[in-house]
Formats: structure tokens, sequence, C-alpha cells
């Protein structure tokens, strides 16, 4: 009988060393994919329920004391301007308003002043965007000692402007008044594609200042530190008061 005995393996005593996972950078790389991927999974699957959360009318607000309309949109102007002449707010802010944008041209653009222009609403001048915004409403906010603030700004922009004001002021009261600008069809969102895009844009946003507000504001635990400085041009007749003091 001949036996033949074959030289041994490297991996001779050791079975397992083949099915040995692979470490170092190729497994951060593979678990920073597979965090990606739930990430993204999580964020898609969350779209159509935030858009189903989207408030679709707007209710009559009880009295507060002031309003705050954002810039930026079809409808916020007037609605503000309806609120504060039906005596829901003492004084209105307009935030958002570009620095050479008169008061005779945004009411123009209104398409009417309100009964109460020249004592009641004052202009935001510095806010570019959401952030700014809740910056000019804070400053103004904290001037007037105000507790119950009606936000006046587009349904889909509702969510991320509440988000970044609670931020700054979490102590105050908000109550939103969503307008509904008429090429914005939430109804059929899912057909139209400049609605679906719209949408998108505003969701990731929201995702994105979630994240920053929750790390500036310890995970809720503090107000954030609002945007320096805020611009505020005062009523007319506040200014003239102030002169003649």
């Amino acid at each position: 009988m001949i036996t033949f005995i074959l030289p041994p393996t490297p991996f001779c005593g050791r079975p397992d060393a083949l099915a040995r996972p692979s470490s170092g950078p190729l497994a951060l790389i593979g678990l920073a994919f597979r965090l990606a991927v739930a990430a993204f999974v999580v964020c898609a699957l969350g779209f159509p329920v935030w858009v189903w959360s989207l408030e679709r009318a707007s209710s009559e607000p009880a009295d507060a004391d002031a309003i705050i309309a954002l810039t930026g949109g079809e409808g916020r102007l007037q609605a503000a301007i309806a609120l504060l002449d039906r005596g829901k707010g003492e004084r209105l802010l307009i935030s958002g308003v570009h620095a050479e944008t008169t008061r005779a041209d945004l009411f123009d653009a209104a398409g009417s002043a309100p009964q109460r222009a020249a004592c009641c609403v004052d202009l935001g001048r510095s806010a570019e965007n959401t952030i700014g915004n809740a910056g000019e409403a804070a400053a103004w906010i904290t001037t007037h000692d105000y507790q119950r603030v009606i936000i006046v700004t587009a349904s889909y922009h509702m969510p991320r402007s509440l988000l970044e004001l609670h931020a700054v002021k979490p102590e105050i009261e908000f109550i939103s008044y969503p307008v509904f600008p008429d090429d914005v069809r939430l109804n059929d969102w899912w057909k139209d594609p400049y609605t679906s895009s719209v949408l998108a844009g505003e969701y990731m946003k929201f995702l994105a200042a979630t994240v920053r507000v929750a790390a500036a504001s310890s995970l809720w635990t503090q107000a954030a530190h609002p945007p320096e400085p805020a611009t505020i041009e005062a009523a007319p007749s506040d200014l003239t008061t102030s002169s003649s003091n």
C-alpha cells in the first residue's frame, strides 16, 4: 500500500480563518453604508406622512397678543392684515422685508394697507431665510413682552417655521394660521409635479432644520441662540413718538 501525505496548508488547524469577517476601514465603510441606507428609507417613508400632516384649512384663531407674517409667498400679507383689522392681535410684524422695499410698496403688493398701519405694523429688515425670521420674531417678542403670537405663512412652510420659532422662544405660545398658495395643490400633491417638487424641497429643509435645532438647543433642553442682530423698523407713529420724547 502506498500512502500519500499532503503538505500542510497555511490554514491547517484554523478552519475559521477563511470565514473571518473583514475589519478595519472596510468594516467602517460597510457600517456607514448600512446606516445611510437605513436613514434614506426612514426619510423616504416619512415624506408622505409629513405631507398628510400638513394643515389643509385655516380656522379662526383665538385672540393673541400679536401677529407675525413671514414674507415669501402668496397670500401671507393679505391674511395677516385681515387678522390685524379683525383685532386678533394688537400689533403686526412683517418679517423678511427687503431693505429697498418701502411701506407703500409692501401695502400695494398686499392690495391694501391695514387700518392701523401707521401705529401697529413693524417691518423686519434683516431676515433672509426662516432662521432669520425666527431671530427677528424673538427680538420683537422680547421687546414687547408678548406671550401668545399668531404665525402666518404657507401651510407647507409652517412646520419648519414653528420648529425654528420654538427653538429660540420655547416659552411662547405660537398659533398657526396657514395660507394656501393656488399653485401648491396639497390634496393632489402626488399627481402634480410642481407641488411634489415644492414639498420634497421643503421636507429636506425641515429634516436639516430638525438636526440643526436639536444641536443648537442641546436636544431641546434649552433655548437656541437667535441670530444677531435683528433689524426691526418700527411703525411710523412709534418713530414719531420716540423722536418727540
